[in-house]
C-alpha cells in the first residue's frame, strides 16, 4: 500500500480534482501546461519536430559577443534542471520507484554564412534514493543506475526560411516516433532528414537509423528496438498537414520500418473561436497498421480510430473521446500514442478496445494565475481482447495533473508538476497507482536573438 506521505498528497491532489482539465494527446501534453482553450487543443501533426522551449534569458556575454561571428553571436545554451520523484505500485505491492535528479544543457549555434548551424545537447539523471529491487521508473536505466548521454548532435541547413534539414541526432514530436518527455530524459534518434514549415502547407520527409529510448544511453537500430533482435533496419518517414481556416488542419504521415511493420495516421482537426470567451474543438483521426516484408515481429494488420470534441470557456474545457482499435494491439515502440483516450498507465488501444473518456479543464490565467492549471480525466476501456482472441479485463483510468509555471516574476523559470492517476484492470495484480512528482528549473546565459 502506498505509505504515509504518498496517501498526504494524493488526497490534497485528489482535492483539486473538480478545477481539473484536459487537452492533448498524452505524449504532446507532456511539454506544456493546459491550454486556456479548446482551439489550443494539440493534434497529433501540430508539429513534425519539437516546437521550441520559452525560458528565462540572462545576457551574461553579450557584450562580449557583439562584435563576433554570427555563429557566435547569434548563439544560445541553454540549462535546465529536473527533480522526479515516481512511484508505482499494484494493488498488493509496490513495483517500480525511484527519486533522481539531473541537468539539459543545449547549445545551438548562429549560421554560418546564413546557411548552417549546429546544435548539441547533453542529458543526465542521477539517482538520489533508487532501490536496486525497484527498478524500471525509466528515470533511471533499468539497473537503476546513472544515465549520461549526447542526446542530439546535429547539423542544420537552411535552404530557405521554412524549408530546411536536419543530419544526425535530434528529437521529433510527431505520432507513434516522438520525445515522450515524461521521465528524466526523452527519446532522441539518428536521423536525416528535410522538413518545410510553411504558414499553410508542411511537410517532413526522412529516414530514422537509429533510437535512444529514454532509459539508455545507447542508440539502437529501429529494428531492434521494434522487437527484431539485431535487425539493423531503419524507419522511412514522409508526411504532410495542411492549415486552414482558424488553424484547422488536415494531415497524414506514413512511418515504414522494413520487413517489420509500416504504419499510417491522418487526422482532421477543427478549431473555431465563437467568442472571446467561447472556443470549439473537434478532431478525427485513423490510424492503420500491418506487417510487411519478411515480418519480424509477426503477421499482423489493425487498425485504430477516435473523435474528440471540446468546448471552452473563460479557461475551463470540457472534453469527451471515444476509439476504437482492431484486432491486434497497435504497436508503438518508438515514442508515445497519438490515440485521444491514451491516459498516463494505459493507452487504451489493446486489440478490438472500445475506449471513452470524459475530461474537465480549468486554466487560471484569466483569474491571474497565467502557468497554473489542474487536470482531470477519466478513461474507461471495454470489449479488450489478446492477440489470440482471449477476452481481457475492461480497465478504467483517473488520472489527474497539477501545474505551476510562472511565466513572469522571480519565479519565472520553475514548472511544478504533480501528477496521480489509479488504474483498475480487474484484479489487485493488474492493478496500477503512480504518483509523480517533478520539479523543472530552466536558465540560458546568451540565446539567439
Amino acid at each position: 500500500m502506498m505509505n504515509v506521505r504518498n496517501y498526504g498528497i494524493s488526497v490534497v491532489v485528489a482535492l483539486l480534482a473538480p478545477c481539473a482539465l484536459t487537452y492533448g494527446s498524452e505524449y504532446l501534453q507532456l511539454e506544456n501546461i493546459a491550454p486556456e482553450s479548446a482551439e489550443e487543443i494539440a493534434g497529433g501533426l501540430e508539429d513534425v519536430t519539437r516546437p521550441p522551449r520559452e525560458r528565462p534569458r540572462l545576457e551574461l556575454f553579450r557584450g562580449v559577443l557583439d562584435k563576433a561571428s554570427p555563429f557566435w553571436r547569434d548563439s544560445s545554451l541553454e540549462g535546465s534542471v529536473r527533480v522526479y520523484d515516481f512511484q508505482r505500485e499494484s494493488g498488493v505491492q509496490p513495483l517500480a520507484e525511484a527519486i533522481a535528479t539531473g541537468t539539459e544543457i543545449t547549445f545551438q549555434s548562429g549560421k554560418w554564412r546564413d546557411r548552417i548551424s549546429t546544435t548539441l545537447s547533453w542529458h543526465t539523471s542521477f539517482g538520489i534514493d533508487a532501490p536496486s529491487d525497484r527498478g524500471g521508473t525509466g528515470l533511471l536505466a533499468p539497473d537503476q543506475s546513472d544515465l549520461s548521454v549526447i542526446s542530439r548532435a546535429y547539423l542544420q541547413y537552411d535552404f530557405t526560411e521554412s524549408t530546411v534539414t536536419r543530419l544526425y541526432r535530434h528529437d521529433f514530436n510527431m505520432p507513434y516516433i516522438n520525445r515522450q518527455d515524461s521521465r528524466m530524459i526523452p527519446n532522441t534518434f539518428e536521423a536525416y532528414e528535410v522538413q518545410h514549415l510553411g504558414q499553410q502547407f508542411r511537410w517532413v520527409f526522412g529516414h530514422i537509423t537509429k533510437m535512444k529510448e529514454r532509459d539508455s544511453e545507447e542508440f539502437v537500430p529501429m529494428g531492434e528496438i521494434a522487437g527484431a533482435p539485431g535487425d539493423n533496419s531503419g524507419t522511412t518517414i514522409a508526411g504532410a498537414r495542411y492549415i486552414f481556416g482558424n488553424e484547422s488542419s488536415l494531415g497524414a504521415i506514413v512511418q515504414h520500418t522494413s520487413d517489420l511493420f509500416t504504419t499510417a495516421y491522418s487526422e482532421l482537426i477543427y478549431k473555431r473561436t465563437i467568442s472571446e470567451d467561447w472556443g470549439l474543438h473537434g478532431a478525427a483521426q485513423y490510424t492503420n497498421q500491418w506487417s510487411n516484408g519478411r515480418e519480424k515481429i509477426g503477421d499482423f494488420g489493425t487498425y485504430s480510430w477516435g473523435l474528440r470534441g471540446a468546448l471552452s470557456f473563460r479557461g475551463a474545457v470540457l472534453t469527451a473521446a471515444y476509439t476504437n482499435t482492431g484486432d491486434f494491439e497497435i504497436q508503438k515502440p518508438f515514442g508515445g500514442t497519438p490515440g485521444f483516450t491514451s491516459s498516463m498507465i494505459f493507452d487504451f488501444d489493446r486489440a478490438n478496445e472500445d475506449a471513452y473518456r470524459i475530461g474537465l479543464s480549468q486554466n487560471f490565467a484569466k483569474y491571474g494565475l497565467p502557468g497554473t492549471s489542474l487536470n482531470v480525466r477519466y478513461t474507461k476501456g471495454r470489449n479488450a481482447v489478446s492477440n489470440d482472441g482471449a477476452p481481457l479485463a475492461d480497465s478504467d483510468e483517473i488520472a489527474i495533473t497539477a501545474d505551476f509555471r510562472p511565466q513572469e516574476g522571480i519565479f519565472k523559470g520553475i514548472w511544478l508538476r504533480v501528477r496521480y492517476a489509479e488504474a483498475d484492470r480487474g484484479s489487485p495484480v493488474a492493478d496500477r497507482r503512480d504518483l509523480r512528482f517533478i520539479l523543472n528549473y530552466s536558465v540560458a546565459a546568451f540565446q539567439r536573438r
